[in-house]
């Protein structure tokens, strides 16, 4: 019976894969006005687009002649240090291990792996990715392979920001939180003038780079419901990130309402249309990809400290790419167990269907 409903959910899964995988071919392929203002970027993003479509038949390949689901988009936890502490960091709340953490070398092996099998984006993360010595090193390795990076911003100094003419590939992305006052509240006192003063520096030297703001209910209003992404787009932006907050220790309080759930579901696809900068929420509607996008459908996490996991934002694992090669650990018990059940992870409280069923994820660590 377990077989037979497997087998009825495979063309299932394998068709919201199939419109994910187009989604993303018109974010970053069909629609470039996000490089209006970069067209020093042109020349490389032909480049990344035209290898975007390479990667997808790879890993079609696999599906179809090894049954092995990888993943388009790879987020990969580098360090779990920062530089801030800021008020509701799911990074923080999971108090992960920072003693075994992957070095340098391990991470590069991990992502050479990736794009061997047809991982199409790397998304780098934290703690402060930055703060991770040789981390830069890796996208200049695979200049035809988008990298997507989150960080505070207050490492991006002129070095830096210098090193980014050769890494082209390399999209810096900001974390912010809404205004001046709702930044400060939960960043630190004068980290909104601090990182829009690194948004000014990255536009003056014509950088792609965009925002990453945490919707909670108490800031939707400010960054959704106001022309707050026109000041984004107005600093340089060329997309922006707008992701539900997922509590960290059990405490709903600031997940967005019902109301403001429902009204960022009506008005995506606006967004994406009214602006020039990419306008990314996610989780976004994951309804018309036939539930979540984790565990291989859309994305992958793997930790600091190599665990291999369905989302950053749901720390359970049966595997580690730790030593082991990553082909291997993507054949994952926990991750084929999710994929199948997939339908039964769609809108929850938080930005994450797999937190709002944790003790069920839970039982699939246990066997």
């Amino acid at each position: 019976m377990v077989k037979e409903k497997t087998r009825k959910m495979k063309p299932l899964m394998n068709q919201g894969i199939q419109i994910f995988n187009r989604s993303m071919t018109d974010w970053l392929i069909n629609n470039k006005k996000y490089l209006f203002r970069r067209p020093a970027y042109f020349k490389d993003f032909a480049k990344i687009s035209a290898n975007l479509k390479k990667q997808a038949k790879i890993r079609n390949a696999y599906a179809k002649n090894e049954d092995l689901i990888v993943p388009p988009i790879l987020i990969l936890s580098v360090t779990n240090d920062c530089n801030l502490s800021c008020k509701g960091c799911y990074a923080c709340g999971q108090q992960r291990d920072k003693s075994g953490e992957l070095d340098i070398a391990e991470i590069g092996r991990i992502v050479d792996e990736a794009i061997a099998l047809g991982v199409a984006v790397i998304m780098i993360a934290g703690g402060e990715p930055l703060l991770k010595k040789g981390i830069l090193d890796i996208p200049e390795k695979h200049p035809d392979t988008l990298f997507v990076m989150f960080t505070n911003g207050l490492l991006l100094r002129s070095a830096i920001i210098k090193k980014l003419d050769t890494l082209k590939n390399l999209v810096p992305i900001i974390s912010i939180e809404g205004g001046r006052e709702t930044t400060d509240a939960r960043r630190g006192d004068g980290m909104f003038n601090a990182v829009t003063s690194v948004m000014d520096s990255l536009d003056k030297e014509g950088r792609l780079f965009g925002a990453s703001v945490t919707l909670t209910n108490e800031n939707f209003d400010e960054v959704v419901m106001s022309s707050y992404l026109e000041q984004l787009e107005s600093y340089g932006c060329g997309v922006v990130f707008l992701i539900e907050f997922v509590p960290s220790e059990g405490d709903f309080s600031l997940c967005l309402t019902d109301a403001q759930k429902q009204h960022l579901r009506k008005i995506e696809d606006s967004l994406a249309a009214k602006h020039r900068m990419l306008v990314i929420s996610l989780p976004g509607d994951e309804e018309k990809y036939g539930g979540c996008l984790a565990s291989g459908r859309g994305f992958l996490h793997i930790s600091s400290t190599g665990s291999l996991e369905a989302c950053p934002f749901a720390p359970y694992s049966d595997t580690t790419v730790s030593g082991k090669p990553l082909k291997e650990a993507l054949g994952s018990r926990l991750l084929l167990k999710i994929r199948d059940n997939h339908h039964m992870l769609k809108e929850s409280r938080g930005g994450c269907a797999l937190i709002e069923n944790k003790e069920w994820v839970k039982t699939l660590t246990e066997h």
